[in-house]
């Protein structure tokens, strides 16, 4: 018969939470980011900027977790400050 520890199943469960409320972040982001697109047409909406500008997020996400804010999602803001940050790596239309 095999016991588990309490701590380790409890473990277990919080982990499985942390993923799934990680996965509810991301998918919450990539939402926001398309919805910066669409209220933002100077902006070129193409994989390289995508890329660029989720990098700058993940730095972002990096420093609001260790603010103490685990459950951070961008804010239109956080778009506008992500592209005058990268502007001169971001992929310009032609």
């Amino acid at each position: 018969m095999i016991c588990l520890n309490n701590s380790v199943g409890h473990h277990m469960a919080r982990s499985a939470m942390s993923q799934r409320i990680q996965r509810q972040n991301n998918l919450a982001a990539f939402l926001a980011y398309l919805k910066f697109c669409r209220l933002h047409p100077a902006y070129h909406p193409c994989w390289a900027n995508q890329v660029r500008i989720m990098d700058w997020l993940d730095d972002r996400r990096i420093e609001m977790v260790a603010e103490g804010r685990p459950y951070w999602i961008p804010s239109m803001n956080d778009f506008e400050q992500a592209v005058r940050d990268c502007g001169g790596d971001l992929v310009k239309r032609i």
